[in-house]
């Protein structure tokens, strides 16, 4: 039986005269280079088994390496479909066209090789429900993870569409050693795309796409183009650069006249190469500093790493110290971790309201750090999904924080941490950049889904307010007299020389007789949170030094839910949880000796905790 033919197919107008003027994915993604970056690797990391491996190579071709390439890739065939879509009147032909001329008058191709290895590879049949091959190579809007791992990045089947708007050309070749082949089939496995518009060659009408493999004939005089198997994928393969390790599951993938479309100017390869390196640390920092789900990503051969980029630097370094925390900021580079709990709704499909947690990192940064008062948030997939500014947030100290949840909580997640993630990656919309109240979750659960991220976002606001309020020294300027006769010492235990969690506001002291009458307010820096203090009053001489001890007698407070023990002279204050200011006014004890002679010290013994 003779092998059948090798080259193009495109698809016939079909009986309705309907023409596409393009690609869907041109509409619904941004076209940075940044986006290319995380689709393709979100793609191959969320078909991973165990640690996956992602190469990003760039390949310039020219004379006769460019021409033994286009005889493999049967570029008569091709160069004929590129031309006629290049005649239409319409954006997506008026580009094709340009690009194919400048290729011819450069006489050079760029392209951009993909290789991912541990991965699942292209399985399925050609035609099959479950197929992760047509769901790549031959789909439009239908994605296998719909009903895959709850961690998986993707669900709309929309973001293999950037392979395409990043070429030039419309034009993807893909190679795959599939970890389990189909029955009668074997490994390896290559097919290529066009994503054309509607076009005309010699007058005969195509829809727009075409693919490249082997020509087979079906029913009432239709062709196809299928893939290609074993050996005869394999030397082919090799032609068009695609050559994979034996025995190594995963899949490889050819962008012919590699481009940034949004980018005025044509960029160097090595320039690419640089920006790419950059968006790997910018999206998938989380993955590539996960000790539980590893992932490795290369580009020209060397290795992303995201801790070198000085940008996300401190990003990784808050996430490698989630499990070195401490209970207060108070150097840069200190990291504290607050929970967020989110009450979700029930699912329509049935089960009850869950209840759920987020977590919050924060860490205190230096004023010299780059990317301040940044927020990243992600989940299970291990993909940044969006770094929120808070540049506008006024009267906090510098901070980098992230915000995760789902099976991004642990290796091994808890029924609320699946229904979270569930919940997460339903809100994304099908660029992955947010988390907001989409389509699948009006259709997934009940009413109310607004108010979690609503209720999300004002713990997360008050948490970083709270945590990063800027540290003062216990006390104001004031008038020489009162402050003289009103100093105040300083705050926490015996050598203690650490700032203040409290502030002390419109401080009034009198003498009256041998007794002082005094007033003010106290405003713990952190008021959400229960408080204890021990108050201490104390004769100060003229040259600062201790004088003696002044017993306090009374004092009374606001609010009344503040509890006040007045032990030895001394008082104890403690205040629950959302305190976040009690004003005060009180007399002490007999001064012993000529107390109009020295001056009242005020000191503060204890620190802001939790019960």
């Amino acid at each position: 039986m003779a092998a059948p033919s090798v080259g193009w197919v495109f698809d016939e107008l079909p009986s309705s005269g309907a023409r596409r003027g393009g690609r869907e994915g041109e509409h619904v993604f941004g076209h940075a280079l940044g986006t290319f970056v995380r689709e393709v690797v979100q793609n191959s990391n969320d078909q991973a088994l165990g640690a996956a491996q992602i190469d990003f190579d760039l390949i310039t071709l020219a004379g006769a390496e460019l021409r033994a390439f286009q005889t493999a890739l049967r570029w008569s065939q091709l160069r004929a479909h590129l031309a006629g879509a290049g005649a239409t009147a319409t954006p997506s032909g008026r580009r094709l066209g340009a690009f194919l001329d400048q290729v011819e008058a450069d006489q050079g191709l760029l392209l951009c090789r993909i290789s991912d290895r541990n991965t699942v590879g292209l399985t399925g049949e050609e035609d099959g429900e479950r197929s992760h091959f047509r769901a790549l190579c031959k789909d439009m809007l239908f994605s296998v993870k719909q009903a895959g791992g709850e961690g998986a990045g993707g669900s709309y089947g929309l973001g293999k569409s950037v392979l395409w708007s990043f070429s030039g050309l419309a034009t993807v070749v893909f190679t795959s050693t599939l970890s389990e082949d189909p029955q009668g089939y074997r490994s390896p496995r290559l097919i290529g795309r066009a994503e054309l518009p509607y076009h005309e060659v010699d007058d005969e009408p195509f829809t727009g796409p075409g693919w490249f493999g082997a020509a087979v004939e079906l029913d009432d005089h239709r062709r196809r183009a299928e893939s290609l198997w074993s050996r005869s994928a394999a030397a082919l393969g090799r032609r068009l650069l695609l050559e994979r390790e034996p025995g190594v599951s995963g899949t490889s993938i050819l962008v012919l006249g590699f481009c940034d479309p949004t980018a005025e100017d044509v960029r160097e390869p090595a320039a690419l190469a640089a920006e790419l390196r950059r968006h790997a640390a910018e999206w998938f920092w989380p993955a590539l500093s996960s000790e539980a789900a590893k992932l490795e990503l290369r580009v020209d051969g060397q290795l992303v790493a995201p801790a070198s980029h000085e940008e996300f630097a401190p990003f990784v370094d808050c996430w490698r110290q989630r499990e070195q925390l401490v209970a207060r900021l108070e150097r840069p580079g200190d990291v504290v971790r607050v929970p967020i709990h989110v009450q979700l709704p029930r699912r329509r499909d049935g089960g009850g309201p869950v209840t759920a947690t987020l977590e919050l990192l924060v860490r205190l940064a230096s004023d010299d750090e780059l990317n301040l008062r940044r927020l990243a948030l992600f989940r299970g997939a291990g993909m940044v999904v969006e770094y929120r500014d808070f540049g506008r947030m006024s009267g906090v100290r510098p901070f980098h924080a992230i915000l995760f949840g789902g099976r991004a909580r642990a290796s091994e997640p808890s029924p609320s941490d699946s229904e979270l993630e569930r919940f997460l990656r339903a809100s994304e919309p099908p660029g992955h950049d947010s988390w907001e109240v989409t389509p699948a979750i009006k259709d997934g659960w009940v009413r109310g889904c607004g108010q979690v991220f609503s209720r999300i976002w004002d713990q997360v606001n008050a948490a970083l307010r709270e945590l990063l309020a800027p540290v003062v020294e216990v006390g104001v300027a004031g008038p020489e007299r009162l402050r003289k006769r009103f100093p105040l010492g300083r705050t926490g235990g015996a050598g203690d020389k650490g700032p203040s969690p409290f502030h002390f506001r419109e401080f009034e002291a009198q003498l009256r007789g041998d007794t002082w009458r005094f007033a003010g307010r106290i405003e713990p820096e952190l008021g959400a949170r229960a408080w204890h203090v021990t108050l201490e009053l104390h004769s100060v001489g003229e040259d600062g030094s201790h004088v003696a001890d002044v017993p306090v007698a009374s004092l009374q407070v606001e609010p009344k839910t503040v509890t006040v023990d007045i032990l030895r002279g001394q008082v104890q204050l403690s205040a629950p949880l959302g305190v976040r200011e009690l004003s005060f006014q009180g007399t002490s004890g007999a001064v012993e000796g000529d107390a109009s002679a020295a001056l009242l010290g005020l000191r503060v013994v204890g620190n802001l905790h939790e019960p």
